[in-house]
């Protein structure tokens, strides 16, 4: 018994040595494998000063926990927020620090063809059609319902609920189409680590507009 306690002992105290330090900013469900890629600092390279609720307590990187809830859950499946870097490797890529936001890509996000030239065309959307968006009601760009969130090549903080007005988990808006309209339509290109290739709708004013001139009404959700 003395033996097994002791060699209990020292596998524990063997094993407390190994495994790296994950700060507390972490969150408590990294894999193994993700820790120890990153080092013994798995948040060396963000700011720390927004709190557990985001991951490395850095509203860049989004929130530390994903949706866990349909319908999300199913858009985020598969959905690797750093694409296989460690959180300050994908901030010195991906972030302008001096300008203070996230680097995009040309031509709006469209993808592009051989002669560098964005893939798109006008596309009138039906009535009675579903749209989304991860993102407030200020801006113009939208995709089916329910297409998976790394095929938008979006970066983690657009999953970052708003801090103020309404409340809208993941900053996610569904709306239906009450007015036919046109929109610029093509595939996503692959940015921020994720493959993109899903559909963009690039409207020609803000969600908010659309919304006030009776071409959109906002879903809830159950």
């Amino acid at each position: 018994m003395r033996c097994s306690l002791a060699f209990a002992i020292t596998a524990l105290a063997a094993a407390a040595v190994a495994s790296p330090i994950v700060p507390i900013s972490s969150p408590i469900h990294l894999l193994d494998s993700e820790v120890n890629k990153c080092g013994s600092d798995y948040c060396a390279g963000t700011n720390n000063t927004k709190g557990n609720h985001y991951l490395c307590g850095d509203a860049r990187l989004g929130p530390t926990k994903l949706p866990t809830k349909l319908p999300l859950s199913s858009e985020i499946y598969g959905y690797d927020r750093l694409g296989g870097l460690c959180p300050g490797e994908f901030l010195k890529k991906w972030y302008n620090a001096t300008g203070g936001s996230y680097i995009y890509p040309e031509q709006n996000g469209f993808q592009l063809n051989t002669g560098n030239a964005p893939i798109d065309g006008n596309q009138t959307l039906a009535v009675g059609a579903r749209i989304d968006r991860f993102g407030s009601e200020y801006g113009n760009f939208l995709s089916p319902a329910g297409a998976p969130y790394n095929q938008r090549a979006l970066p983690p903080s657009n999953l970052d609920a708003p801090t103020t007005g309404p409340s809208y988990p993941y900053n996610y808006h569904v709306y239906e189409v009450i007015k036919e309209f046109d929109v610029l339509s093509g595939p996503i290109a692959p940015w921020f680590g994720q493959p993109g290739q899903g559909t963009q709708y690039e409207a020609y004013t803000n969600v908010m507009t659309l919304i006030s001139q009776g071409y959109l009404k906002a879903v809830t959700l159950d």
